[in-house]
């Protein structure tokens, strides 16, 4: 704002008096101005400021009018009268010290009038100077920026709300970009350990500079902990930490002692009383927290991993004095974490005991073979990498009452429970009619049709491949007989490291197809020989042909003159057949 004066100088008492200094003439120049000054709608004011009370000499009507104050109000007054309860102190010391300086200045702040309306009030102070230079008054133009300042508060408030909203949104985008990764890297595996050692590696450094997950039994008991640091170099000292922890804490369930039986809690891990206090309450041993402070822990989050029915993890997270210490907000993704990784836990918990329980039944159906005069014989059973973890294979080694000895492989269709519950029914059967069967109904191909006859009966609707082989004792070797039943061909090593496949790949029906009357082949086996009974999951592989797999398995028989355990071991260490969903039975006879 700008205040612009025209003085008409062609009137000869102001030309006299300027040019004469008459009394009189100066006087009219002063009315002039004077009524100039009082004409405006602009607020003026005149403080004197020789001494410290600096008081208003003078005020124009405009100011009495904007303000409320009347002349008699203000003059002999300092104009902090204006300020109140809301006035920020910064302008008027911003005033304050151009007036020690001499210098002019501007200031917005907020007034009130007499009435107590509160105004915004642009302040423009400018310096009055006498003769010899000094500093004697200052002058002061007032304006009503109220609309002014509404506006720029308005949008100001629009800009911080959206500034906060934005923060707001990154905040939940960057939480739910957390979790989603989160989940992704926990669901990749369903192993308790690797579950664990993800887990620490995703909250450290992400949301804490040092990590534990406590796991605990059935009766929420601490077991196990696992410990990581931000600080390769410090590792060594969380994992002592971790160590010493489970001596350290009171008894019984922890997540009441450590949790209070809450879903997530923060913990002031400082030395002050209070925080000591609240530690005494789940540490028996106070003297851990010296390992904490070691470890510069300042601020920690205990997190509940919550599964379907219980807690068997807690995650505590700990921050050191470079980093805020937890808040609110902060429990807010600790909840979140803590129900979805504690999901996961609970998934790999269960398919570990599901695989245990299913290994346990397959293995139990398979037998301890029995130690045969003559005859060195090993077998493997190695569970598919599918969901079940069982299937329908099968081996078996009987002796006879005769000398005799009964060998047999079979694969039962199927890769779940009711595969292995079909194999147990099948390989019973099997093992019955070969112990009850005469002499004609001894060979082996006799011994499948009876047993796929048997199937049909007793209303066993399922179907399987198999190899039934009998052998004899005979001079310098022992004689071999076998039937198949739509089962890869066996390998057979001959003492000078040749191999052929039995029946040149030839078999019969499998069982269940029902009609058929299966050949029994007879091979004289000499001393040295090696015979290698095999279910499919050996040869067969989506990335090859079965052709390939019978001679990739007829070239690790044939570079083996080995004891049938090593024979065994060279099957299952190659792994010619890569990772499968299906399981793999084999079992090896040698002739010495």
């Amino acid at each position: 704002h700008a205040l612009v004066v025209l003085l008409p100088l062609a009137d000869p008492r102001v030309r006299e008096a300027v040019a004469e200094s008459d009394a009189a003439g100066a006087l009219v120049a002063l009315d002039l101005y004077g009524r100039a000054v009082k004409a405006t709608s602009l607020s003026f004011t005149v403080a004197d400021v020789t001494g410290d009370a600096q008081p208003l000499v003078w005020v124009n009507p405009a100011f009495t009018a904007a303000t409320g104050y009347s002349f008699e109000d203000v003059v002999g007054r300092n104009c902090r009268f204006l300020q109140g309860p809301d006035t920020d102190p910064t302008g008027p010391a911003q005033m304050r010290e151009a007036i020690e300086r001499g210098e002019p200045c501007r200031a917005t702040l907020l007034n009130y009038r007499k009435d107590g309306t509160p105004f915004w009030n642009q302040v423009d102070l400018s310096p009055v100077r006498d003769g010899g230079g000094e500093v004697t008054h200052y002058v002061g133009i007032q304006t009503d920026v109220t609309e002014r300042m509404d506006a720029e508060l308005a949008m100001f408030r629009a800009l911080q709300a959206e500034k906060r909203a934005r923060s707001d949104a990154e905040e939940v985008r960057s939480r739910l970009t957390f979790l989603v990764e989160a989940v992704n890297r926990l669901s990749g595996t369903l192993d308790i350990t690797l579950c664990t050692e993800r887990l620490l590696e995703l909250v450290v450094p992400e949301l804490a500079d040092w990590a534990l997950v406590m796991h605990v039994d059935e009766n929420q008991s601490l077991v196990g902990t696992s410990a990581i640091h931000r600080d390769p170099e410090r590792r060594v000292q969380v994992d002592e930490l971790a160590a010493a922890l489970p001596g350290a804490m009171r008894p019984g369930s922890l997540v009441d002692v450590l949790l209070r039986g809450e879903d997530v809690r923060l913990i002031d891990l400082r030395n002050r009383p209070d925080a000591m206090a609240a530690r005494a309450g789940y540490l028996r041993d106070l003297s851990f927290t010296e390992l904490t402070a070691d470890l510069e822990g300042v601020s920690a989050m205990c997190v509940a991993l919550s599964g379907r029915s219980t807690v068997r993890e807690i995650l505590a997270l700990v921050r050191g004095p470079q980093r805020p210490a937890f808040t609110t907000e902060d429990v807010g993704v600790g909840r979140d974490l803590g129900h979805r990784a504690g999901l996961i836990f609970d998934n790999a918990r269960l398919y570990e005991a599901q695989r245990l329980i299913a290994e346990t039944l397959q293995r139990s159906l398979l037998p301890e073979l029995p130690v045969v005069d003559g005859l060195d014989v090993a077998a493997r059973y190695h569970a598919g990498d599918g969901d079940a973890q069982v299937g329908g294979d099968f081996y078996e080694l009987t002796t006879y009452d005769d000398g005799a000895v009964g060998v047999a492989i079979g694969d039962v269709v199927g890769h779940d429970v009711l595969a292995t519950a079909a194999m147990g029914h099948l390989k019973g059967m099997l093992r019955a009619l070969a112990h009850t069967a005469d002499d004609a109904a001894s060979e082996p191909g006799r011994l499948l049709d009876r047993l796929d006859e048997l199937l049909g009966r007793v209303g066993i609707d399922t179907m399987a491949t198999a190899v039934q082989a009998r052998l004899e004792r005979a001079a310098g070797g022992w004689d071999l007989q076998w039937a198949n039943a739509g089962h890869p061909p066996p390998v057979l090593r001959l003492p000078d490291g040749t191999t052929e496949l039995l029946g040149d790949g030839h078999h019969d029906l499998m069982l269940g197809a029902g009609g058929s009357v299966r050949t029994t082949h007879r091979r004289f086996l000499p001393a040295g020989s090696t015979l290698v009974l095999y279910t499919d999951g050996l040869v067969e592989h989506r990335t090859r042909t079965l052709d390939q797999g019978l001679r990739e398995i007829q070239a690790i028989v044939a570079a083996i003159d080995g004891d049938a355990a090593t024979t065994c071991d060279a099957l299952f260490g190659a792994d010619i057949a890569g990772p499968t969903d299906d399981d793999v039975a084999a079992i090896v006879v040698r002739l010495p």
